[in-house]
């Protein structure tokens, strides 16, 4: 065994030793026995270091450990301040057919095969021809109540901003005999998957809704 790492050693060193001679300025750090032990001593220890940060970020990555200091350097997401809503309308018993239609867009992210089926689902299903975009800022009055106003404004409140801009807005009167509320309004968030309401009082960087982000909403009636 002690022969094996022997070998392993003298294989590393001349494989090392061959490398730095190949180029005259790294030559010049190998010219003594001092300097040489010193070179392959930090050249080493770089590559260990590397090879750590790699694998340990790796795995934190793939969800095989976590980070060794979550507990003493907790992450806080920066609020989000403003956000880009698409909005369609559903009727009620399409509410299948539009998890179906988000489950699909997710996949289209990453397979262009799925848009055309997403594309015939969507006229089928949104009462509206297109979708209509907003743009929604968050100030202070919209989160300095919070329990922990750093963290932003929550998907509850999204949501009543959401109803409020329907209600209010000429666009959509056919509809504001239904007498509409939050709880008709669907939020997808940026990774096509939908908010539920029990997660109404999360706040929105904690549910993949961050700044600059564009969303869909969907109102059923």
């Amino acid at each position: 065994m002690l022969s094996i790492a022997v070998e392993v050693i003298q294989r590393a060193d001349n494989y090392l030793t061959a490398t730095l001679q190949s180029n005259s300025f790294t030559a010049n750090l190998i010219h003594t026995p001092t300097s040489k032990f010193i070179t392959e001593f930090l050249v080493i220890t770089f590559v260990l270091l590397v090879s750590y940060e790699v694998i340990y970020s790796s795995g934190i990555y793939l969800g095989l450990w976590e980070y060794h200091a979550k507990d003493i350097f907790t992450e806080v997401p920066i609020h989000c301040a403003h956000v880009y809503v698409r909005l369609n309308i559903v009727p009620k018993e399409n509410v299948g057919k539009t998890k179906e239609y988000y489950a699909l867009k997710k996949k289209s992210k990453y397979n262009v095969l799925y848009w055309n089926k997403l594309n015939q689902l969507g006229d089928e299903l949104f009462s509206l021809d297109r979708f209509v975009k907003y743009h929604f800022e968050f100030s202070p009055e919209d989160f300095e109540m919070n329990k922990e106003p750093e963290f932003g404004s929550t998907i509850e409140h999204l949501r009543e901003k959401i109803i409020k801009l329907f209600n209010d807005s000429d666009i959509y009167k056919q509809y504001h005999d239904k007498n509409l509320d939050k709880t008709n309004v669907l939020i997808y968030n940026n990774q096509n998957d939908e908010v539920t309401p029990k997660d109404d009082g999360q706040y929105l960087s904690k549910c993949h809704v961050e700044t600059g982000n564009v969303i869909d909403c969907v109102v059923v009636y």
